[in-house]
């Protein structure tokens, strides 16, 4: 959920950043402690240096006795570049070095703490002046007062970078081969998509699994395509047996009519003619539907001009007394087949001539397709409905057919005829009432 939140949704994205961000903080912590480390050992030796020209000003003037003390102070300090005063003030915090502490062998060590504790660390490597002068008192009378003045550095932040540039040699070959190995793992599995997607649009599809990849992924190609094949191969069977079924009820129901019709009872007669007429309509619609479910063995397509075909269908229904407005392009050619696509549209329309007085028949491109509304101005349906009745076989007392009689199959058929021309078939609200049965077709290439 996280992950999803963070766009980072992609296993291809989560295994690099598993593999860079360890990499990434490692460097920055190598970085940050180098440059510290570095920044520090500057700092000690510049102390250091200072501590010994200190000491040794302070010694020369101690040798050097009161009288001449102006004089050797000067001068020693002007030799090292050291700035210093004179003073006859104590002042707090002073290093003494009269004698016999001036031979104290932890002297150096003592100038080094009290030189570090006054002079700060400035972090941004800038030079200045310490934060507290440092005093040396060489006798009774006098003590030396230090101003030290710490040199331009390195900063943390110019550190940090100039370490991080050491650490790049390693570091940006490792990101390369991340993302390179990345890319490998999850490629077949990207394969494993885009041939689902792509079978999955088509229920007759024999396309097998192709991906290749890592033994697990290999395993798990040859088992969903074994898995693919038993479905499809019963699928076949089931078909293939209802088919038989259908075929072998005609003959009974057949001779069943003809019995009937030397019947001497006509009430009787026009009861069972109207039950076997039933039978037979079942057995046809299961027969379509069937036969949308296999796609391969539908005829191929060809050229038909669909404002022809359509307006001939909302002919063929005022005929009968259904009115049917058609609108749309004076002529649209496409690729279809005009059997199937006529029984698909008739069936949307029959489903709407049993709860609607006004049904319009509409015809126009969108996006590239080809868009085909039955637009009616009944009841409509509700969300749950909308999905369930293209259900095989689904009737329910809400539904709009229910009332009208039929088999539950007219949505399913034309579902299927849409799909397999490559299309779809939605059922959308009509404005300001009613509903539209949408069918979207692809526009193919020779149309």
């Amino acid at each position: 959920m996280m992950f999803t939140r963070l766009g980072l949704a992609s296993m291809r994205t989560q295994i690099f950043l598993l593999a860079v961000v360890p990499i990434f903080l490692l460097a920055a912590f190598a970085s940050v402690h180098g440059a510290l480390r570095e920044t520090q050992s500057r700092q000690k030796a510049w102390i250091e240096s200072q501590a010994g020209k200190m000491l040794l000003v302070a010694r020369q003037s101690v040798a050097a006795g009161s009288p001449a003390v102006d004089k050797a102070v000067s001068e020693a300090a002007e030799r090292l570049g050291l700035s210093v005063t004179l003073t006859d003030d104590r002042l707090p915090g002073e290093i003494d070095l009269r004698p016999p502490r001036a031979v104290d062998a932890d002297l150096f060590d003592l100038v080094v703490r009290r030189l570090a504790a006054v002079s700060g660390h400035r972090r941004d490597g800038a030079a200045g002046a310490a934060e507290q002068p440092l005093a040396i008192r060489i006798d009774d009378a006098r003590a030396i007062v230090f101003y030290p003045e710490m040199p331009a550095g390195v900063s943390d932040f110019t550190g940090i970078i100039y370490v991080l540039g050491l650490t790049l040699p390693v570091v940006l070959p490792v990101l390369l081969l991340s993302y390179y190995l990345s890319h490998r793992l999850t490629r077949p599995l990207i394969e494993f998509a885009e041939d689902a997607q792509r079978i999955s649009g088509h229920e007759d599809a024999r396309e097998l699994f192709k991906a290749d990849g890592a033994s697990e992924v290999r395993s798990l190609r040859d088992s969903l395509n074994t898995m693919q094949m038993r479905i499809r191969s019963m699928a076949e069977k089931r078909t293939t047996m209802l088919r038989s079924l259908g075929h072998d009820l005609r003959t009974p129901l057949t001779r069943l009519r003809m019995r009937v019709e030397r019947s001497h009872e006509p009430e009787l007669r026009q009861m069972l003619l109207r039950d076997i007429s039933m039978l037979a309509t079942m057995i046809d619609e299961t027969m379509a539907y069937l036969k949308t479910t296999s796609p391969g063995d539908a005829a191929p397509q060809k050229k038909v001009d669909l404002s022809s075909l359509l307006q001939t269908i909302a002919s063929d229904y005022a005929d009968v007394g259904v009115p049917v407005a058609f609108s749309g392009p004076s002529r649209l050619v496409a690729m279809c087949r005009p059997r199937d696509l006529t029984r698909a549209v008739s069936n949307l329309i029959d489903n709407a001539s049993r709860v609607a007085g006004e049904i319009e028949l509409t015809l126009g491109e969108a996006e590239g397709a080809i868009v085909i509304d039955v637009r009616d101005d009944g009841p409509g349906l509700s969300d749950d409905l909308k999905t369930q009745v293209f259900e095989p076989f689904f009737k329910a007392d809400t539904a709009r057919a229910a009332s009208s009689g039929g088999l539950g199959l007219g949505l399913s058929i034309a579902r299927g005829i849409a799909s397999t021309h490559g299309g779809r078939l939605e059922l959308i609200d009509g404005s300001p009432r009613g509903l539209v049965a949408r069918i979207t077709l692809p526009k193919q290439r020779g149309s």
